[in-house]
């Protein structure tokens, strides 16, 4: 078929194909979706879950205030996080002292706080 530009030609309606859309919507369901998890750590145990959902494309929030206490679990911890990022080429952030961010490859985390729009109109 070719397409004549800019010209006033008739168009024939059995020249045009009906998609149903909802066989495309299915598939964008399906893909794409990042969630926020929660984790508790404790220790070493939950570490294999929380890369298992970075992996998995998943931002993890793990809160570490139960750890902080036991420095050589604390710093095995944060090194297995950044660790993690770096593998993934994600990103890693601390919030406050209690929480730690990990995102998955492709989700950077800002660093500039929001303090009104002035912020907004310099990062666009």
């Amino acid at each position: 078929m070719i397409f004549k530009l800019f010209k006033k030609d008739k168009v024939e309606v059995e020249d045009y194909e009906e998609l149903d859309l909802s066989e495309y919507e299915a598939e964008i369901a399906d893909e794409g979706v990042t969630y926020i998890k929660v984790a508790e750590v404790t220790g070493m145990n939950e570490i294999s879950e929380v890369k298992r959902q970075v992996y998995n494309g998943n931002i993890v929030i793990a809160e570490i205030a139960y750890i902080k206490h036991d420095k050589w679990i604390y710093d095995k911890v944060i090194k297995e996080l950044k660790q993690l990022a770096q593998d993934v080429k994600g990103d890693i952030v601390g919030l406050g002292e209690d929480y730690i961010i990990v995102t998955p490859t492709g989700i950077k985390v800002d660093r500039v706080k929001i303090r009104g729009s002035r912020n907004f109109e310099r990062r666009r």
